[in-house]
Order: C-alpha cells, then structure tokens, then sequence
C-alpha cells in the first residue's frame, strides 16, 4: 500500500480571512521560515468539517522563530 501525498500549496502573500497556526523552518539548518495557514478561525475550526490550508514564505532570513513572527505581524498589518 503506497501513501499518497498531497503537493504543498504556497501563498504569494497573506490572504484575508486566512488565520496563522504557526511558523516553521522551511529546510532544518536554513534561515527560511514559512507560516501555516488555514482558511477557518480557530473558534470555529471544530464547527466545520472543510479546512484549506497553505503555506506562506516570510521573506528574508531569520535566526530564530520570534524573528520570523515579527516578519509575519509585519507582514500582516500592512495588508490591511
């Protein structure tokens, strides 16, 4: 029995109503992070049975996770 793998899909920028789970290393022992996304708030998460998810590169290099946030929080306030 062979498992198949979904692709992973990227996002070229944050898009609204999509909501943040985490931040994550890309490649281990890289500076690139990359954020996953869903498409449901997580107060409703529970509510619904359909979750699209997609990841988000966070531009530039970042040493450590909280780097890769502020990247992110920036990021997301300036689209609104």
């Amino acid at each position: 029995m062979s498992a198949q793998s979904k692709p992973i899909k990227y996002l070229d920028h944050p898009a609204p109503g999509w909501f943040v789970l985490d931040v994550m290393k890309k490649t281990w022992r890289k500076w690139d992070w990359v954020a996953l996304m869903i498409d449901v708030d997580l107060e409703d998460l529970q509510k619904t049975a359909h979750v699209r998810e997609r990841w988000l590169r966070i531009p530039g290099k970042h040493r450590s996770r909280e780097s890769a946030w502020n990247a992110l929080e920036d990021i997301m306030a300036t689209r609104h």
